[in-house]
């Protein structure tokens, strides 16, 4: 599975829902500081964020869904998520 990067907008909506007459819920505005790992919720501070197959991960999430995901970043991307999770 390839690892895309993502840079969340500055607002987005947490979810939209279609219901079965097309009508649309949308749930409440996220900024792009508040992103969820899609596997066990966690924040994520990782700018860009990594997404394997639409799904955010986190780094402890990310090696059990990709686990020869390194190979696919860059030593230096490596180095910048580091110094990420190290300011958290």
């Amino acid at each position: 599975m390839m690892i895309e990067l993502w840079f969340p907008p500055k607002t987005r909506p947490s979810f939209v829902l279609v219901d079965e007459d097309g009508n649309d819920e949308v749930g409440a505005e996220l900024t792009d500081a508040e992103v969820y790992c899609d596997l066990c919720n966690a924040d994520i501070p990782l700018r860009p964020v990594p997404v394997v197959s639409g799904y955010a991960l986190c780094l402890e999430c990310l090696p059990k869904i990709e686990p020869k995901w390194e190979r696919q970043v860059t030593p230096l991307l490596k180095l910048i998520w580091q110094t990420q999770m190290a300011s958290e």
